[in-house]
This record gives C-alpha cells, structure tokens and sequence, in this order.
C-alpha cells in the first residue's frame, strides 16, 4: 500500500523538472486534437424534475483516447493532457449567445486564451492551438464571455483540465481510481429544481451566493474509498463563496499542490489544519485512508471565518454558510467514506 512516508521521502528526492520534449513530428499535425461543444442541456441532479442546464461535451478527433473523459454530471468532460503535448481544440457554439473559452491557469498564446474580443456568435466555431507548457497540476476551463462569464458558469459551463508529466509516476503519486476530483459549486435551487441566478440588488454587489452545495454536479456527495494513499483535486467552482476547508476528525490536511502546480521538493508536502479555496482556486492534497479505523466515515466540512466586517463578511462566513454546509457535501454529511 502506498503511505504518505513514500510520497515524502520520493518528493523530497527529486521533485518536477524540466519539460519532455515529444517525439518529431509534423510541425502542421498536433499530438492531440479534440472537439469541444457548448449546448443547452438538462440533467437529473435533484429529485423529481430535470433542470435545465448548459453544458460542454467533447471527443477525440485524433491522438490518445484518454485526452477527454466524459463527466458523469453536468458538468464538462476532463481535459487529460500531457505537459509537451501539441493540442488542438475545436471550440463550437450552440448557445443562444456570444460565448468563448478560457483555459484557466494555463500558459497559452494570447490568441488561445479566450479573451472576450474573441467570442464567437451562435453556430460559431473557434479553433486553439497551443503546446502544454505548464506543470503538473489541476488547472479549469470555463466560458469567459464579456457581461455573461458568471451566468454561463452557474448553469454549468465549467470543466477540469489535468496536467500531467512522467516525473509524477517517479514519485509514485496515486493515479487511476485512486485520484479523487472534488468539485465545489454553491447553487441556488428554485422551483422546479431550476438553478437560480441573480435575483436581487445584493448579487451584484456580493456576488452570487448559493444554499445548497454541489460536488461533482450532486448534492449530498459521498465516495467510498479504499484504505490507501489518494490525490484528492479539489477546485472551487462556486460564482462568489469562499470555503474554509478541513477535515471533519481534525486531522491535518497534506497539500501537495497548489493553482501552479505540485509543490517543489523545497516547499512540501505541507501540512495544514484547513486550506481556504477562493472561487476557481484549486488545491491538491494526499491523504492515506488506511490511517482511519476501517469502516468510519470522515467529510471535508466548510469551517466558519470572517471575511472581513459588514454584510458581506457575515454572508461568507458562518451564519448563512454553516446553514447550507450540513445540507451539502460538507459538515454533517460525509465527503468521503472508507472501510471494507
């Protein structure tokens, strides 16, 4: 079984260096080439009802099958590309409006970026090119549109792009079943189990702010997990909430990467007793669940925090917050659950 001791004792060896260059190849063919559409959609997240919802779907045109793997939610397929890769993205429109994609944390020409002067009409269709320049790492892709980024993101146009590089399988980090993508949203549910969005003078003020949590696009959220070492992936893709995030048992968190990637072999793994992730910050953490009694539950719960005075500090800290935490994915309900 694989222990947090390893994962310190590989990490403080070596660390990520360096690029890796692919094999030589056409200057015209990318190594990957994907098409990536945004469409109106419903999806089953609640009981009764489907709610209506916007999202991204994707495949491979050519290159590896596992550069895109499908969301079991409304939420995008995961963009699983390799640090060297030559990518190419067809981007096509469905929506009803203008939108672009923004490729969040990466390091991309300007003309791939998804800057709202390159939006694209309904029925549009954009094209990027760009070789994966950054670390290992979690890293997002979301609509970013002038005026309509925060309404399209609330209905679901929103999705996780991984980074990875052959260093991590040195390390011996988790990879496979054994990496957990945790994906944070705060929503307000109206009649009908439609997604609500502004509705009041406040929201343009504060921003957007939920009362029931989402992770993995479903409410109530629990995964059972075997008693083994886990890279968990966290990312914030709330419009406005910001979590306070810690173990239920008060057990330290152990972060191993951050927005830019895993930590360097000087800076970590650090231990923590909570991390704060701000809207579409991503944290990444080990944790070996053989550490807790077989069959025990364990939730990553939402720690109440002050945000500073007056009505926005209370609204982001405990009161409204620590409501909606016990009826989400955190504070009484189990994150995460383990045991034979």
């Amino acid at each position: 079984m694989w222990t947090r001791r390893e994962f310190v004792k590989t990490l403080g060896a070596g660390g990520l260096v360096g690029a890796f260059p692919h094999a030589a190849r056409s200057a015209a063919d990318p190594d990957v080439s994907l098409r990536l559409v945004a469409a109106p959609s419903h999806a089953r997240i609640f009981g009764g009802a489907e709610t209506p919802v916007l999202r991204f779907t994707g495949e491979v045109l050519s290159g590896r099958r596992d550069a895109l793997k499908p969301s079991a939610s409304y939420l995008g397929p995961t963009l699983d590309l390799v640090r060297g890769e030559r990518v190419r993205i067809v981007f096509e429109n469905r929506l009803a409006e203008t939108t672009i994609v923004h490729w969040h944390g990466m390091i991309v020409p300007e003309a791939a970026d998804g800057h709202p002067r390159f939006a694209i009409a309904p029925g549009g269709r954009y094209v990027y090119e760009f070789t994966v320049r950054n670390p290992a790492g979690t890293y997002l892709y979301h609509p970013h549109p002038h005026g309509r980024t925060g309404h399209q993101v609330y209905y679901g146009l929103a999705g996780l792009l991984i980074v990875r590089e052959p260093a991590e399988r040195d390390m011996g980090l988790p990879s496979g079943a054994f990496e957990l993508p945790l994906v944070i949203q705060d929503r307000r549910v109206a009649e009908g189990n439609r997604l609500a969005f502004k509705r009041m003078m406040m929201d343009d003020m504060n921003g957007v702010l939920g009362d029931t949590v989402l992770v993995n696009g479903q409410p109530d959220a629990a995964f059972r997990v075997a008693p083994r070492g886990y890279r968990l992936r966290l990312a914030n893709v709330s419009n406005a909430r910001i979590y306070k995030l810690a173990w239920s048992d008060g057990r330290p968190l152990t972060v191993i990467g951050t927005d830019n990637g895993l930590l360097s072999a000087a800076e970590g793994p650090q231990e923590r007793p909570y991390v704060t992730l701000a809207p579409f910050e991503r944290i990444e953490l080990f944790e070996d669940f053989g550490r807790r009694r077989a069959g025990a539950e364990v939730a990553l719960v939402s720690q109440a925090f002050s945000a500073g005075g007056g009505m926005m500090g209370g609204m982001m800290s405990g009161g409204m917050m620590g409501g909606m935490m016990g009826r989400g994915m955190m504070g009484e309900k189990a994150a995460v659950a383990w045991g034979a």
